[in-house]
């Protein structure tokens, strides 16, 4: 079976693993939303997506596809203002398209919260914590290109992709 593990977000990014291995990994794909001057710039291209999706799964059969999506919920850190509306209204916009992306596609797939993997992998929540999860996964994945600090995201991805072949497969 081959898990594809999604991080939703303009800065997200996508990643499978599956009986050889982490397969692939690649920052969520973006355009420019409308000309580009509004206080969200971008949003996840759904075209690029969706060619990814299919690049990576060519030679598998749906079945053997599982999509796992982190699900997304506005945050707000004890102490902290909430997320502004254009922040919500971008996440959430975001979600949606990449799933129906998924869902267009015909993929399987589920939804695991950030709690959930996280706890699997003993990572405490909290932005602090980006890094162990990037030292996590370049310890599962030596071969993972993650030697940038924003590489969180990608880690994330091949995380959620890992707990889902650990759950799932």
């Amino acid at each position: 079976m081959q898990i594809i593990g999604v991080d939703p977000g303009l800065s997200g990014a996508l990643a499978m693993v599956g009986p050889r291995g982490l397969e692939a990994v690649a920052d969520m794909p973006t355009m420019t939303r409308g000309n580009g001057e509004a206080k969200v710039k971008n949003q996840v291209n759904a075209a690029a997506l969706a060619q990814l999706l299919r690049e990576w799964t060519r030679d598998y059969d749906r079945e053997a596809i599982l999509v796992v999506l982190e699900r997304q919920a506005p945050f707000r850190a004890p102490g902290t203002k909430p997320q502004g509306t254009s922040s919500v209204f971008s996440l959430g916009h975001t979600t949606g398209i990449i799933e129906g992306v998924v869902v267009a596609c015909r993929f399987p797939n589920c939804e695991v919260t950030p709690g959930s993997w996280k706890k699997a992998f003993s990572i405490p929540g909290g932005k602090e914590n980006k890094g162990k999860a990037r030292e996590l996964a370049q310890r599962f994945y030596p071969e993972a290109d993650l030697a940038r600090k924003k590489d969180h995201n990608r880690a994330e991805a091949i995380l959620i992709a890992r707990w889902g072949y650990e759950e799932h497969a």
